[in-house]
C-alpha cells in the first residue's frame, strides 16, 4: 500500500490542514542516555567479570541503538503527517476485509464513511485492504482501498479525505 501517495494528497489540501513534521527526538535521546547511564553504572559498580561483560554488552547495544535512532530522525525526509486544527499527529492503520465485501468497502471509501469502515472491519482475510490516516477522534481521515491481486495490493479507489 502506498502511504506516500495518501500523504501527498493530504499535504495538498487547502489551508494547510495537514502538514509534514519531523518526528520527535525525545525517545532516541532517552534511549541513548539510558545506554550512557548503563555504561557509567557498569564501571562504578563492583561486578564479576561475567556480569561486567554482560552489562557492557547491553549498554553498548543501547548506545548504538540510540545513535541510530537519532541519525534516523536527523536524516528523515518523509516526516509524519500532522493535523493542524487538532495539533496532533495522524495515526496510520490498515483494515482488512474479505473479497466478497469489495463493493461495500469501495462504497464506504468513496462516501468518506470513516467510522463505518472502522466498524465494518472483519480482520478475517486480506483480500481487500483500506489504508487509513486519521485523527484519534476520527474528525479527519484520509483513506484508500486496495485489492490483493497478483501478489501485490492495487488501488481500487482514489484517496478520499473526510472532515467531521
Amino acid at each position: 500500500m502506498d502511504k506516500k501517495s495518501i500523504c501527498e494528497v493530504m499535504y495538498a489540501l487547502p489551508d494547510g490542514v495537514v502538514v509534514r513534521r519531523k518526528r520527535s527526538y525525545i525517545l532516541p535521546v532517552f534511549v541513548f542516555l539510558i545506554g550512557v547511564v548503563l555504561v557509567v553504572l557498569s564501571y562504578s559498580m563492583e561486578l564479576s567479570a561475567n556480569n561486567h561483560s554482560s552489562m557492557i554488552l547491553v549498554a553498548g547495544a543501547t548506545v548504538i541503538v540510540g545513535i541510530l535512532m537519532i541519525c534516523n530522525r536527523i536524516f528523515d525526509t518523509e516526516g509524519r503527517p500532522w493535523h493542524v486544527p487538532t495539533n496532533s499527529p495522524l495515526c496510520y492503520e490498515e483494515r482488512f476485509f474479505p473479497v466478497e465485501n469489495r463493493n461495500e468497502v469501495r462504497r464506504f471509501v468513496e462516501e468518506g464513511s470513516l467510522k463505518r469502515i472502522i466498524a465494518a472491519d472483519k480482520k478475517q482475510t486480506s483480500g481487500i485492504a483500506v489504508a487509513i490516516y486519521r485523527t484519534e477522534d476520527c474528525t479527519f481521515g484520509a483513506m484508500q482501498a486496495y485489492e490483493y491481486v497478483g501478489y501485490e495490493y492495487r488501488p481500487i479507489t482514489t484517496v478520499k479525505t473526510t472532515v467531521g
